[in-house]
């Protein structure tokens, strides 16, 4: 019994360690929009939204915002992966999406300053570029979703 209880304890803290470690953090790191073109690739597929519009997505979740491009079709989530945007007819399910911190997105329309922001997909990775700067490094969810 007292093993038990041990095991179950060692078990939930490094649960809740590594859980915190995954969503205590900002997820997303902005480069120059040169250097992403050279760690990343080139650009395969794009779609353009205003800004204003992504702002406005933005308002509607808290922490997390998650992305996926397919086919010219844009689905954006929320927190909890509730749906933001799509323009198809988007059916909740265990696709993956591309979740970065609310505030990395911020960041980037901030210190891009472009009115137009891209949604890309490159050869291995999902992007996002305004003006001279592409935000990367996002989680899959699932498997890590919040």
């Amino acid at each position: 019994m007292f093993n038990k209880n041990i095991s179950f304890i060692i078990f939930f803290c490094i649960f809740t360690l590594s859980n915190n470690l995954t969503f205590g953090q900002e997820i997303g790191k902005i480069f120059p929009l040169d250097e992403a073109n050279a760690n990343f690739g080139k650009v395969l597929e794009s779609k353009s939204v205003s800004s204003s519009i992504l702002k406005e997505w933005l308002n509607s979740t808290s922490d997390k915002v998650m992305f996926k491009l397919e086919k010219d079709n844009l689905v954006v989530l929320g927190d909890q992966r509730n749906l933001l945007f799509s323009n198809l007819n988007y059916n909740e399910s265990n696709e993956i999406f591309h979740m970065y911190s609310k505030s990395k997105v911020i960041e980037l329309l901030t210190m891009g300053g472009s009115t137009q922001t891209y949604f890309e997909n490159r050869e291995n990775v999902f992007s996002i570029s305004n003006g001279e700067f592409t935000l990367e490094l996002s989680f899959p969810c699932p498997p890590s979703c919040p």
